[in-house]
């Protein structure tokens, strides 16, 4: 059973604000529609919002856009240690490089992942029976401080945190049919590392965070398209 909620808030709200803003530069985003009719509905993700009149089972394929990434602002990313005003600080700002390895690790676990679908194929072109999936993973921020000047590993209890949204529209009409999200922490140990966070430990962990997320929206679309 779904129930109505009004107003609408959480990462609903949230999407809706980056619609309104990095999502505005995309022409296809003015013919989007839907919205205010969403009901709340049920999934393995912490949110998730489906329209009354959603029919899972009239899709086939899925057309992915280009993921929408929103950083959280605590300033400009640090060279090292040594340049940064407070020890104490726990959210540190990432650097143009390392936003695009994030991107491209992100989208690539995506598509990766994405091409697994048992109900669904994956296609490059618009067209009938065809499902618009759109992601956005917002306020993105890192717990990795700067590398350290001289000696000394770097331990953290997580490498950071992201929330996914991610929403399904159809392509002939332009309504939203559902929308599901949750804030995710990114290699989440449950207490200090054992190891040092390293370049190669932390991609690993920004991969398996965005394959997660992605291996979820894929089980529970095949569910959602057999009728389930």
């Amino acid at each position: 059973m779904r129930v109505k909620v009004s107003p609408i808030s959480g990462l609903l709200a949230a999407l809706l604000m980056i619609s309104c803003t990095a999502l505005a530069q995309e022409k296809q985003s003015s013919a989007i529609s839907g919205y205010d009719e969403l009901e709340k509905g049920k999934s393995k993700f912490s949110e998730t919002w489906v329209h009354p009149e959603a029919d899972f089972s009239q899709y086939s394929k899925i057309y992915v856009w280009d993921p929408v990434f929103e950083y959280r602002d605590v300033g400009p990313a640090q060279r090292s240690r040594r340049t940064m005003v407070s020890s104490h600080r726990r959210e540190f700002g990432i650097s143009e490089k390392d936003r695009e390895k994030i991107e491209q690790i992100v989208a690539e676990a995506f598509h990766k992942e994405m091409q697994k679908g048992k109900r669904f194929e994956l296609v490059d072109t618009i067209g009938p029976d065809t499902l618009l999936l759109r992601a956005a993973i917002l306020d993105i921020v890192s717990n990795v401080p700067p590398e350290t000047v001289g000696r000394g590993d770097v331990y953290v209890s997580s490498v950071g945190q992201g929330t996914f949204v991610m929403e399904l529209i159809d392509v002939e009409t332009g309504v939203v049919q559902a929308l599901v999200g949750e804030r995710r922490t990114i290699g989440g140990r449950g207490g200090m590392s054992s190891s040092p966070a390293t370049s190669p430990t932390i991609i690993a962990d920004i991969r398996r965070w965005a394959t997660g997320a992605a291996k979820q929206l894929r089980t529970e679309l095949d569910k959602a398209l057999a009728g389930g």
